[in-house]
């Protein structure tokens, strides 16, 4: 198979991996800054509850089925998960790890019985997805459709960042100073837990609920340890997500087309695409942090 041609089957694979390597990567800074990777996790791990409960909701109600219910669905259950973990860990009886902790456990397991009951039911046609596929994701499948969702999320998303951008960067910084200033923090933290809630939920399908969240935390861990100032952290973090993620797609890619082409198919062009992007993702975040204690001794010394 020409080269050329393949890389346009694959057309879709090559658009939306930056898009959402961008996205996650902005989302990233924040969430990372703001120390909130538990709770990213936890509304991460709802995307499983919330597909489940669209596939068995589906058993009654046809909507429920098809890709528009299902996205709408996982949605609405991953932003009530982030609401919930926000009012809950908002008083003094619930602090914010044990809250992120029971909504993390309590998604997994209502999705895991809801997905086994609607395997269960009588009459009821086969799983349309499988639970591998929802926990690591297959960004292989994706289709002019998920381009098009992705892209119109990501621009949502930054669009709402750079318009609040200085009460963003505030509230990162320091928020209980920002809420004094007069900064609307309540506001910054809810949309901050919409938008992850989104993205995961246009994510999922194409990397995963376990995938997502590395995406989510490693370009925002490591710009961190490449720069101490807001704009060079947050553009290594674009930088560190867009190259790792793309490199990783299109190595994957030529990969596959190289054996395909030759007959020579390897255990390599096997390797699920999800968790290579985060391991990619992870590489980068070890190579940096290796560097920078080797630059630290090196300052010592000298």
């Amino acid at each position: 198979m020409d080269l050329g041609f393949y890389l346009h089957l694959m057309r879709h694979v090559l658009i939306v991996g930056p898009i959402l390597a961008a996205v996650c990567a902005l989302l990233s800074v924040f969430i990372v800054l703001r120390r909130m990777a538990m709770i990213s996790e936890a509304v991460a791990h709802a995307g499983l509850g919330g597909l489940a409960l669209s596939l068995l909701l589906g058993y009654w109600w046809s909507f429920a089925s098809t890709y528009w219910g299902q996205e709408a669905i996982t949605g609405m259950f991953c932003i009530s998960t982030a609401l919930l973990i926000g009012l809950f860990s908002r008083g003094r009886h619930v602090t914010v790890d044990s809250a992120i902790g029971i909504f993390l456990v309590a998604s997994v397991a209502s999705g895991i019985v809801m997905l086994v009951i609607r395997r269960d039911m009588p009459g009821a046609a086969p799983m349309p997805i499988h639970l591998e596929a929802v926990l690591f994701g297959d960004i292989n499948t994706v289709n002019a459709k998920d381009a098009w969702i992705i892209s119109a999320v990501a621009a949502a998303v930054f669009g709402v960042v750079f318009w609040m951008l200085p009460s963003f960067i505030y509230t990162a910084m320091d928020e209980e100073m920002a809420r004094v200033n007069g900064v609307k923090t309540t506001l910054v933290h809810l949309l901050l837990l919409i938008m992850v809630s989104a993205v995961i939920t246009v994510a999922a399908r194409m990397v995963g609920t376990l995938m997502i969240n590395a995406l989510m935390i490693l370009p925002g861990a490591t710009a961190r340890m490449i720069s101490r100032r807001f704009g060079g952290v947050l553009t290594a973090s674009l930088l560190v997500g867009v190259l790792g993620v793309s490199g990783s797609l299109l190595g994957s890619i030529l990969l596959t087309w190289y054996s395909a082409s030759t007959g020579t198919m390897t255990w390599l062009t096997h390797l699920p695409t999800g968790p290579m992007l985060v391991l990619t993702l992870f590489v980068i975040f070890l190579a940096t942090w290796v560097l920078q204690h080797v630059r630290a001794r090196a300052r010592v010394t000298l």
